[in-house]
């Protein structure tokens, strides 16, 4: 990964109260390490009367999450795996997720270039802690 895509990954965080969301609707999930996480441009519905709340994207060990917070947070968890078939629209600038799973559809991403590669990138690459003798393991 670039100094330029690790300083726009380092300026978006994964707040805690997106983490407390996650912990609170998906247990299982909210343990596993976050590999790879960014607020992007997508604003969703969640039950606030004035405003949409930001939609957060992460990787957490082998699993691909959306986390929205509000009265009725949004969190969604699929297979990293899943991300294969994600297409970035250079135009419009968002990830698109053809059907990933069963269930509503994913909401487009509004992500930078370089963060959207690097998702795309690190979503095909297996974790150090998942990787078996033999794996190839990207730095």
């Amino acid at each position: 990964m670039t100094s330029i895509a690790r300083e726009l990954l380092s300026s978006q965080p994964w707040p805690g109260d997106v983490q407390d969301t996650l912990r609170a609707h998906a247990p299982a999930a909210a343990d596993l390490p976050v590999r790879w996480a960014a607020r992007s441009g997508t604003l969703v519905d969640t039950g606030r009367w004035f405003r949409r709340a930001p939609l957060f994207a992460a990787i957490l060990g082998d699993r691909f999450a959306i986390v929205a917070v509000g009265p009725r947070p949004l969190v969604r968890i699929v297979p990293a795996a899943a991300l294969g078939r994600a297409v970035y629209n250079h135009v419009t600038g968002e990830l698109a997720f053809p059907q990933v799973t069963s269930g509503p559809p994913f909401p487009p991403l509004r992500l930078d270039p370089l963060i959207a590669r690097s998702l795309l990138t690190l979503s095909q690459d297996k974790p150090r802690d998942m990787a078996r003798p033999g794996d190839t393991v990207h730095a």
